[in-house]
């Protein structure tokens, strides 16, 4: 499916209840694709502590105003990689997967937000993280957000400017060569991800690929690494280009009210840019 699977290290997984799978699944295909995430919740059973190998020492600029060209510089030359050290976190972190069903959207925020908080965490205190998560679930409008509801809650709620941007590599690479994560609504399993349940003989069913966030936090010559909230396999997990647009697609071919075409939101904290008379 043209996936890289980064390895790292990673605490042995504990034997999987397979008949709970089965359970899982089932009631997926009769609760709708809505529904459908509890499935693949039922794997997240582990949490890697270790850092990504290969992380990037960045500094985090904010989104400066924008007034007119040029007004958003990049590192020029672009590095041939960035990783960021973005804390992760499922969106259940309790294990309370009957609760947060449609939660990466919370998710997603609450990771991106302890980024620029800039917190040192590795992965999110659970209960913190379970906390933000209930709390951004609240302010939620509908169940499923498309990627402008995204922007529009983070800055109503957390004074973040946001942009949508196409999904190209070079503008990837610009803005997380900036420090800057960037985050994508797709369909889970069309990101290609072996390990989520009903891959390999339900490839993007509906109930089992359903709509999904996640946070892009770094890049390479052949593709992205992603924060995937909904699997605890989805920490640091490398896609290629390919992959990202197909994830995408996917989503805005099976659910038309959340299409807005091959982009990514950007979000993050302003900062006015002082501009000489003349430059505008």
């Amino acid at each position: 499916m043209g996936v890289l699977v980064r390895r790292e290290r990673i605490r042995p997984a504990p034997r999987l209840h397979w008949l709970g799978i089965g359970i899982a699944v089932s009631a997926a295909l009769v609760l709708g694709s809505a529904s459908g995430v509890m499935a693949r919740h039922y794997l997240n059973q582990r949490v890697a502590a270790a850092p990504l190998p290969g992380v990037t020492t960045v500094h985090a600029q904010p989104l400066p105003v924008e007034v007119g060209p040029g007004t958003m510089p990049t590192p020029t030359p672009l590095p041939s990689q960035v990783l960021l050290q973005v804390p992760f976190t499922t969106q259940a972190p309790l294990n309370n997967w009957a609760q947060h069903q449609e939660s990466c959207e919370a998710a997603t925020l609450t990771m991106l937000v302890s980024y620029w908080q800039h917190s040192s965490a590795v992965v999110i205190d659970p209960r913190a993280a379970d906390a933000s998560i209930n709390q951004i679930d609240q302010w939620k409008s509908q169940p499923d957000l498309n990627v402008t509801m995204m922007g529009d809650l983070a800055e109503q709620r957390f004074g973040y400017a946001y942009r949508l941007v196409p999904n190209d590599p070079k503008v990837i690479a610009e803005q997380l060569s900036a420090g800057r994560p960037l985050i994508a609504e797709v369909r889970t399993h069309a990101l290609g991800n072996p390990r989520y349940p009903g891959y390999s003989n339900h490839y993007e069913q509906n109930g089992y690929s359903v709509p999904h966030f996640i946070l892009i936090i770094g890049y390479d010559s052949t593709g992205v690494w992603l924060n995937d909230p909904g699997i605890s396999w989805g920490r640091g997990y490398h896609i290629s280009y390919a992959q990202l647009a197909h994830a995408i697609d996917s989503l805005d071919q099976h659910h038309p009210a959340l299409n807005q075409g091959q982009v990514l939101l950007l979000l993050a904290p302003e900062k006015p840019v002082k501009v000489r008379p003349g430059n505008i």
